[in-house]
């Protein structure tokens, strides 16, 4: 071991004690989202060695049966659509129900937010963008599969009106197709994540229901004049923020859909999307382009889609960057911590010095995140033997490791908001509008915010962030095997990846551990 890598692996493993350090002082706890004080079992010294315990032993069972050399690209599936009740529900009149009704829904939440009741508890749109679209869809694609694929609105919304133009003009496009620039590439999806960030973790409690109104109208005329111009997948492909999101957080799923190459040739990635590949996986353009014989929508194990690399670029490690720090920020926004870090802002700013702090926490979480795992990358190439290593390329192979740990912190932060929020959907019923309508005798529902203990909120947010992390250490050691040929160069190389995966699941246990404070 060179002395660079000796001092590399010195101040990772400083900057590991150093943040157990801060963690392991049993304090108390609050349960995330309840008034109701949890004063925990045991110490959280205690939870927090286990977890990193529980990480740390992941890293042996993953050296002991990941053979180096090897790529471990196969797993087992099994097609759904050979169930009738599958081929039926992936008929064309069923999506194309479903998709109408995606498209209606955000119609009325449009509606609703310009027309209904200024009181965001009794508007549609704060809890279907908050609730619904973003805590429940994204729980739901990251577990069973990319259900916006099929319904997003504005795809579904094009799609209709350009078989509409085709009918009435004879076969003609409504598109342009414009060759889109490759230079700028998928930084609008970005920018509309980014965008989306600072409104829910900055701006939510000001962007009331009519200011969320005339976004989503933006959004929607964005949406539409870039699919008029480029096409409809290439500008979802590479500017519609969630479609991107989406489909990363879909790689974690149980299911894929599967086509075969020879569609990649008619495909608007120009082939991109099978990457080499024996078949086309999480490719809907080349799966709608395939007859139904050709196409699998098939059962596997969770994780196993995010080996599957593709074409990673920069701004895709930037993007999966994004969202580890937002979903982290989330938390860390919470606790009282922040809140006197808050509270110095408002002392010199009253009227915004709120609003500065949360955009430079927003802002300021994704630079610190890189920085690490640029160190991280640049001490695994370091270790594993390589004089001049190469980080940015080591970043875009170990990119997808961290998603797990994203998915898994959006989860124990977020299942409890969904749980009690998602209430709110039985007055809506009622009173769509919020004008005191009373449409099925449930506008006067009480939310039941005991509906999950403290206990089972604290447990969950424990099994959740070690499970992800153990997650993040089996995709980092796969991606390892497959570029080193030695077991030494996989061991020496991972070295820190698991300090990095030890230290954030402890900084993770210690933030939700944290109060909430409303």
């Amino acid at each position: 071991m060179n002395r660079r890598a000796a001092c590399c692996l010195l101040i990772l493993g400083a900057t590991a004690l150093a943040v157990l350090f801060s963690v392991v002082t049993p304090i108390s706890a609050h349960a995330h989202g309840f008034g109701e004080r949890y004063d925990l079992p045991l110490p959280l010294s205690l939870f927090v060695i286990a977890g990193a315990a529980a990480v740390a032993l992941s890293f042996v069972v993953a050296a002991v049966f990941l053979r180096a050399g090897t790529t471990h690209t196969g797993y087992p599936r099994y097609n759904l659509l050979r169930l009738a009740p599958m081929r039926w529900l992936a008929s064309a009149p069923v999506t194309a129900t479903l998709k109408t009704l995606s498209a209606a829904l955000t119609a009325y939440v449009i509606v609703g937010a310009l027309i209904g009741s200024e009181r965001a508890a009794l508007n549609p749109a704060p809890a279907a963008i908050y609730v619904a679209f973003w805590v429940g869809l994204s729980f739901f694609t990251a577990v069973f599969g990319n259900l916006w694929a099929l319904v997003n609105p504005w795809k579904a919304t094009w799609g209709f009106l350009e078989m509409a133009f085709a009918i009435v003009s004879g076969g003609g496009r409504l598109s342009l197709h414009h060759r889109y620039p490759a230079r700028i590439g998928p930084w609008p999806a970005v920018l509309v994540f980014v965008g989306f960030a600072i409104l829910e973790t900055v701006a939510a409690d000001t962007a009331g229901p009519r200011a969320l109104g005339w976004i989503l109208v933006l959004y929607t005329l964005y949406n539409f004049v870039g699919m008029y111009l480029y096409g409809r997948e290439v500008w979802l492909r590479n500017a519609e923020g969630f479609t991107v999101v989406y489909g990363f957080m879909a790689r974690f799923s149980i299911t894929e859909v599967r086509a075969p190459t020879s569609r990649c040739r008619r495909c608007t990635t120009d082939g991109r999307c099978s990457a080499g590949e024996t078949n086309c996986v999480d490719c809907y353009e080349c799966f709608a382009l395939a007859s139904p014989p050709q196409r699998e929508f098939n059962l596997r194990p969770p994780c196993v889609g995010l080996n599957r690399l593709g074409v990673v670029t920069l701004t895709v490690v930037f993007h999966v960057i994004l969202l580890l720090s937002t979903v982290s920020f989330d938390g860390l926004s919470a606790t009282p911590e922040w809140l006197v870090f808050t509270g110095q802002f408002l002392l010199q700013f009253p009227r915004y010095g709120g609003y500065v702090a949360n955009l430079i926490g927003v802002l300021g979480l994704p630079v610190v995140f890189g920085l690490l795992f640029v160190a991280t990358c640049t001490a695994m190439g370091w270790l594993s033997g390589q004089s001049e290593p190469d980080a940015g390329q080591l970043l875009r192979r170990f990119t997808f490791s961290l998603l797990p740990i994203a998915l898994a912190y959006h989860f124990a932060h977020f299942l409890g908001f969904l749980l009690i929020n998602g209430q709110r959907f039985i007055v809506l019923a009622s009173d769509p509008f919020g004008w005191g309508w009373d449409l099925f005798g449930t506008a006067d529902a009480i939310i039941n915010i005991g509906i999950l203990s403290p206990v089972f909120i604290w447990y969950f947010s424990i099994l959740a962030i070690v499970v992800g992390h153990i997650a993040g250490v089996y995709l980092a050691h796969v991606q390892a095997t497959r570029i080193y040929a030695t077991r030494r160069a996989v061991l020496l190389s991972q070295a820190p990846m698991l300090v990095l995966m030890v230290c954030y699941t402890c900084a993770s246990l210690w933030i939700i551990s944290r109060p909430i404070a409303e």
